[in-house]
This record gives C-alpha cells, sequence and structure tokens, in this order.
C-alpha cells in the first residue's frame, strides 16, 4: 500500500468522485497534507478513515454521528454498531428472502397461466378471498391500469408484501343490466392471510373462463361463461370479476395476456 495518495487516486480506491473527498475533509473526518506541489495528499490513516466511512454509510449513519463516532472511538463504540450492523443485515436478508419469493411466485404464475387451457367454462371452489380496493363509478377499462397504480399507491405500506398475488376488476352491475361491459365499479388485490383489507370475496361456488389477449372482447368471453354457467343449471349470483393472470406487467405482446373471469354462482 502507498503511504500517501493523490485525490483522485484515493477517489478512483474507493469508486468516489473527489468532490465527496473534500465534503469529508470539510467536515473534519478527513486530514490530509500538502505535498511540495500544494497537492492534498492522503495518508494511510485517511485510508482507513474512508473504509470505516463506508461501513457507516451503509448503516445510513448521518455524517455528523460519523463525525462523532471517529472523535470518540472505542471498542465499546465498535460493539454497539456491530450490533446496529448485524439488525440492518438481519433485515436486509429478510428483505432478499421476500425478493426471492416474490420471484419464485412470479415464475410459477407465469408458467401455469401462460399454458392454461382458454375459452373452457369450469366450476370450482373458491375460500374467501380478503382484498383492497379502490371503488370509483364507472371505471373504464382502459383506465383500469391507471386505477391499479392508484391503488397500490394508497397501500404502498404493504403492497410489496402482498407481491404477486392476483389484480382485478369488478364488473359494474347496473352497467351490465344495460348491455355495457367495459364498465368496473372497482379495482382490487387481493391480499393475504394478515394482512389489512377492505373487503372479502365471499368463498364459494364459482364459474370461471380463461381468455388470452387484449380486453376488448369482454362481451364475447362473459356471453361465454353466462351460457356455460346455464348449461351447469347455476344462476350468477354477484357481478363478474377480471383477475389479471398475466398482463401488460408481464409482456407488451397483448396477444400473451391471460384473463381470467369469474362469477359467483348458486344452484337454480
Amino acid at each position: 500500500m502507498k503511504e500517501f495518495y493523490q485525490i483522485h487516486e484515493l477517489a478512483k480506491l474507493f469508486d468516489l468522485c473527489p468532490d465527496t473527498l473534500r465534503y469529508y475533509e470539510e467536515k473534519g473526518l478527513l486530514h490530509p497534507v500538502r505535498g511540495e506541489n500544494r497537492y492534498r495528499m492522503y495518508g494511510i490513516q485517511d485510508v482507513c478513515t474512508l473504509n470505516i466511512i463506508r461501513s457507516l454509510r451503509e448503516l445510513d449513519l448521518p455524517t455528523r454521528e460519523i463525525g462523532a463516532y471517529l472523535k470518540r472511538r472505542s471498542v465499546g463504540e465498535t460493539l454497539e454498531l456491530l450490533d446496529r450492523e448485524e439488525a440492518l443485515l438481519k433485515r436486509r436478508m429478510e428483505e432478499l428472502e421476500a425478493a426471492r419469493k416474490e420471484a419464485t411466485e412470479r415464475r410459477a404464475r407465469l408458467e401455469r397461466y401462460r399454458t392454461v387451457e382458454a375459452g373452457y367454462v369450469e366450476l370450482v371452489r373458491e375460500p374467501e378471498r380478503p382484498y383492497v380496493f379502490l371503488e370509483k363509478d364507472f371505471i373504464l377499462e382502459k383506465e383500469v391500469d391507471f386505477q391499479l397504480k392508484r391503488l397500490e399507491q394508497r397501500h404502498q405500506d404493504y403492497i410489496q408484501v402482498i407481491g404477486s398475488q392476483c389484480m382485478g376488476a369488478q364488473v359494474d352491475e347496473e352497467s351490465l343490466k344495460k348491455g355495457i361491459f367495459n364498465h368496473f365499479s372497482r379495482v382490487f388485490f387481493l391480499t393475504s392471510s394478515g394482512l389489512p383489507y377492505d373487503d372479502i370475496l365471499p368463498g364459494g361456488e364459482y364459474a370461471r373462463l380463461y381468455y388470452r389477449g387484449e380486453y376488448d372482447r369482454m362481451e364475447e368471453h362473459l356471453g361465454t361463461l353466462l351460457t356455460g354457467i346455464q348449461e351447469a343449471g347455476r344462476i350468477p349470483e354477484g357481478a363478474p370479476l377480471e383477475l389479471y393472470r398475466i398482463d401488460a406487467h408481464d409482456t407488451n405482446r397483448p396477444e400473451e395476456y391471460v384473463t381470467e373471469l369469474q362469477v359467483r354462482v348458486c344452484a337454480l
């Protein structure tokens, strides 16, 4: 290791800009000497100090606290900082594990729905499903993504915990009676057990149908679903739901979109 470094050499060594080193000097954290050519010359102690600063910045300590620590540094103070570092690393590991789980769940979702059979009506039993929602009269189909973004911002405190749970929209029943198929009364995120929620989709028997492509053919697909419900000896109970299994968040190709239509049903 060299005995002294010029400012550009030290900046390159720590992948910093020279202005950052000057800032640390102004705050009294670094103490360069002037060489014969009046250039700043940083010694071994400054290199050690920069290593300490880098570690403390990772703990999000402000410069003022870093300076105070450097002045009164002791084994006891260092042990306290190590406790903070350990807690930080534990939190980051938990965040990384949550991110890994989210990636695994998203992969499983995409692999499942990219090959799902479309256009086929089937009856399934669904459990109660809690969800958070944003309600607005007559949300147009083309506005659904925008409204989902608003919903995500409203619940940003835990929306990452929800992860790849399904997004969806509820068709407006009054509009549907008038033959209008592209109006929605609310958009929602299905949540997980133990998380806050606004309402619950009731459990029970549902008829569902998957379709691929853009959403502008919903009328056709909903007609197929309602016909299948009638043929199965059931009647609709409640507003139809669109669940977006593969959408613009996953692909730029509309032909790869997969939407699930669901309607709660009961026996005739």
